[in-house]
């Protein structure tokens, strides 16, 4: 029996020592925290936080960047890149002028539009800029979806913004998004979906009081992704995030109901058109031609097949709809037949990422061209 009560104090004391060196942490945090995070790893940090340094919510359509951003050195994949804002939050080149509310053409997308880890100069939008001259807004931001596309559209042509053209860039991604995160009320208002909206509540909450502790917490959650560096190009086979894989499977798997998706895969493709049905209308009535582009993720590459569920769905979608359908899944697969998957990949996209680098961003941007051209 003795025994016994000197094992329950021994931890007794061992897990009070642990509350205790808790405790101290996070009052460490809640006072030191960002000063600390400052001495570590700048990509990591920015990675986490470029929420305070580049990123809003918004009242209307969820979230958006930040007007007037200049950000002229930002560690990318590969090297360094630039990251600015105009006077509307509009993704563009540093150094701009007041760019007024008419544009010849509007990009609206999520983070392949909005150009990960490259200059806006090397994203398509920009290339597709500079070879046209025309005026151009990039309304493309991480982690959109056609509930917010069409949000933030009624938005800006409610505010007096003219757009001659509007070019979607459907995302794999969208569908994951539309019937998961976001849920779109009748006053065209995003807002969160229910637990997701709880998760974000905790994670905004120790974002600002406890940042290192929410920084470790992601770094653990993206332990993959780690200490990524350049010579890993030279591994054999790409490691992508479960995320990745989870938005992706879709496209390729026969079953009915896809793992973490909330809805049948019929089901959320019908919603999805229904709201790019309610876009299209939007945008007819103030006769506003839609362009819709797809493009394979390195997964449909590896997995899918040219006639994949996301062709065939956009396909008919844009039947006496759309002004363009650029399909790009045949020039990505005719070069995966030429050169094999791997080579592809390597050429085309950031290693261990499913996003385009320049040479992507080039072939997306030379394609588009092709069609309004």
């Amino acid at each position: 029996m003795l025994f016994l009560k000197k094992i329950f104090k021994i931890i007794g004391s061992f897990f009070t020592i642990i509350l205790i060196t808790f405790l101290i942490t996070l009052i460490i945090d809640f006072f030191f925290g960002k000063k600390i995070l400052d001495l570590t790893d700048k990509f990591w940090v920015n990675t986490e936080f470029y929420g305070k340094i580049k990123r809003i919510d918004h009242d209307v359509y969820h979230h958006a960047l930040k007007p007037k951003v200049e950000m002229k050195k930002v560690k990318g994949f590969e090297g360094y890149y630039t990251f600015c804002t105009d006077n509307h939050g509009f993704r563009f080149k540093c150094d701009y002028e007041d760019r007024g509310k008419n544009f010849d053409y509007a990009f609206m997308g999520d983070s392949f539009t909005e150009g990960s880890s490259v200059s806006y100069e090397d994203s398509f939008v920009g290339i597709f800029e500079e070879f046209t001259k025309k005026k151009v807004a990039n309304l493309g931001v991480v982690s959109y979806s056609p509930k917010i596309y069409l949000s933030k559209l009624n938005y800006y042509l409610k505010k007096g913004y003219t757009f001659n053209h509007i070019i979607i860039p459907i995302d794999i991604s969208d569908l994951y998004d539309d019937d998961v995160s976001y849920r779109l009320k009748e006053n065209y208002i995003v807002e969160d979906n229910f637990d997701r909206g709880e998760r974000l509540k905790v994670r905004r909450f120790l974002r600002k009081n406890f940042p290192f502790t929410n920084f470790y917490m992601f770094v653990i959650k993206n332990l993959d992704q780690v200490g990524y560096k350049p010579e890993n190009q030279n591994k054999k086979q790409p490691s992508f995030h479960k995320d990745v894989l989870l938005k992706a499977q879709w496209t390729y798997s026969s079953e009915k109901f896809v793992k973490g998706y909330w809805s049948p895969v019929q089901s959320a493709q019908k919603e999805m058109i229904e709201t790019m049905n309610r876009l299209y209308e939007l945008l007819s009535e103030k006769n506003i031609p839609l362009s819709v582009v797809i493009y394979p993720w390195p997964q449909q590459l590896e997995f899918d097949r040219l006639n994949s569920k996301h062709v065939q769905m956009w396909e008919e979608f844009c039947e006496g709809k759309c002004k363009n359908f650029i399909n790009l899944f045949p020039v990505f697969f005719k070069e995966k037949e030429e050169k094999g998957f791997i080579e592809t990949y390597r050429k085309y996209y950031w290693w261990n990422d499913i996003h385009f680098n320049i040479e992507g961003n080039n072939l997306v941007a030379k394609e588009i061209l092709k069609y309004l051209n």
